[in-house]
């Protein structure tokens, strides 16, 4: 680690302001000292100026005692300054020995926590960055060689060819759309504290709506979907809510393969409301599943089918503030359960 070096001229004025205000506060005890002493408690005049000979020798022993306390102090708190100039500087290696810190062990201990969390905040927002640079490089490298190619065999391609490669562009012009769409939900649910622009709604009916949107992607894949879901009528934010529904579902349907099985079910108790999305899918192992909710996570990248590492972690922090949790059921191979438990 760099070495930084206090301000000398800093440390001489630190000493001698301190050390001039602990001379005035002896001259002054003494004297006042000696006014009680000569008319309140009948001490000659000669006795209390005698005193006076004695404020050379406390301000010494004052100000030796404020050398040595400002020297504990600054070597500790130049420690700190040093910290802080490394991190300033750019390096989120630096860590403060608190062991010898004493007193200021406590904020030493803070300070290596801000550090550990900035580097762990600068790694998401590289890893951010990088994935993000992906997930468009990719559609748009589509949509233009695509549209490249339809413009520069224009009459030459054949009708179902011409078809195709526009279907793609389209598919992917979506996958741009949701992509932003989702960043910028990320961005507005992680800085809410609470949900707000609640109202009573039915919920049953909201589930069945996100179906019949995304029910050409289910019949394109020829996936079977099956709902089970009472007639709920719940409190809370309809957009936000709708947002996890779509991003469950549609998760269910991108890992779920050709003829598979996708169901959604809802039940209500008294105190509580259950939902369940399980699909037949590719699944995941454990580690995956500790993670999956996590901002950025991919899981099985080798894989043909990959998410952006959004949708769940933007499911997983409505889910929170609304007081409620969910978790994941999965196994490779055997499919997935996502199980949403929310207060009513």
């Amino acid at each position: 680690m760099k070495q930084y070096k206090l301000d000398a001229t800093f440390k001489l004025v630190q000493f001698r302001w301190v050390f001039v205000a602990d001379a005035i506060v002896v001259v002054g005890a003494v004297m006042a000292y000696g006014l009680i002493a000569t008319y309140w408690l009948g001490m000659t005049r000669d006795n209390a100026l005698s005193m006076l000979a004695i404020i050379p020798l406390m301000i010494i022993a004052v100000g030796l005692g404020t050398f040595f306390t400002l020297r504990s102090v600054r070597r500790k708190m130049g420690d700190l300054l040093i910290g802080i100039k490394e991190v300033s500087d750019g390096n989120l290696e630096v860590r403060l020995d608190s062991r010898k810190a004493e007193e200021y062990a406590p904020i030493y201990d803070g300070f290596n926590r801000m550090t550990a969390e900035l580097k762990n905040t600068k790694a998401e927002m590289q890893n951010f960055v990088n994935e993000f640079s992906h997930e468009f490089k990719t559609p748009i490298t589509s949509i233009s060689g695509f549209a490249q190619y339809l413009i520069d065999t224009g009459d030459g391609i054949e009708s179902p060819e011409r078809i195709q490669y526009l279907r793609v562009i389209a598919d992917e012009s979506l996958r741009l759309s949701t992509l932003s769409q989702n960043t910028l939900l990320l961005s507005k649910v992680e800085a809410c504290e609470i949900i707000t622009e609640k109202e009573a709604y039915d919920l049953s009916e909201q589930i069945k709506r996100c179906a019949i949107l995304l029910l050409p992607k289910v019949e394109q894949k020829k996936v079977e979907l099956e709902l089970d879901v009472d007639d709920i009528s719940y409190v809370g934010n309809a957009e936000l809510m709708e947002q996890v529904w779509i991003n469950l579902l549609s998760n269910a349907i991108k890992f779920t393969p050709e003829h598979g099985e996708i169901k959604i079910s809802a039940k209500c108790t008294s105190d509580q409301l259950t939902l369940k999305f399980s699909d037949s899918g590719v699944g995941m192992d454990e580690e995956t599943a500790a993670h999956i909710f996590e901002k950025y996570y991919q899981h099985d990248t080798t894989s043909a089918v990959r998410g952006n590492g959004i949708g769940l972690s933007i499911v997983f922090r409505i889910i929170s503030l609304c007081g409620g949790e969910i978790c994941v059921e999965s196994k490779p191979q055997e499919g997935s359960t996502f199980i949403i438990t929310l207060p009513v």
